[in-house]
């Protein structure tokens, strides 16, 4: 395929509307707009966030028969001390769009626990 220089040299730029306010905050807009004025602090805003994703995971991944697999599964996916950077960064995304962290719970779990199976295969195999 071929380009003609004026085309490459000057991209079209498309600009698409916002529909939705874009927020990090489960807050209301109104809300939200009062505490512009203040600082965000990423530390405790993540070290809260897996807080919560490990309680939700804790909730997700319950010992059943047979106790051994889960055990493990427990043990792996419930590590102390895991950063849980690709859920946090979940559910910030959702959060961004104006969605209650709650609705990405479930996701953010199946992308940790999708993310534990993948690092489990990398050294086993």
């Amino acid at each position: 395929m071929i380009f003609s220089s004026a085309l490459l040299a000057n991209p079209p730029c498309v600009c698409l509307p916002r529909k939705f306010p874009v927020r990090c905050s489960s807050l209301p807009v109104s809300a939200a707009s009062q505490l512009r004025s203040t600082q965000f602090d990423l530390k405790t805003y993540w070290t809260t966030l897996i807080t919560e994703i490990d309680q939700n995971l804790e909730k997700a991944i319950t010992v059943k028969y047979p106790e051994q697999i889960y055990e493990s599964m427990r043990y792996s996916v419930l590590a102390k001390g895991t950063k849980r950077a690709p859920p946090v960064m979940c559910v910030a995304a959702c959060e961004l769009f104006g969605v209650n962290r709650i609705a990405a719970f479930p996701t953010a779990c199946a992308l940790e626990m999708v993310r534990f199976v993948q690092l489990i295969f990398v050294f086993v195999y």
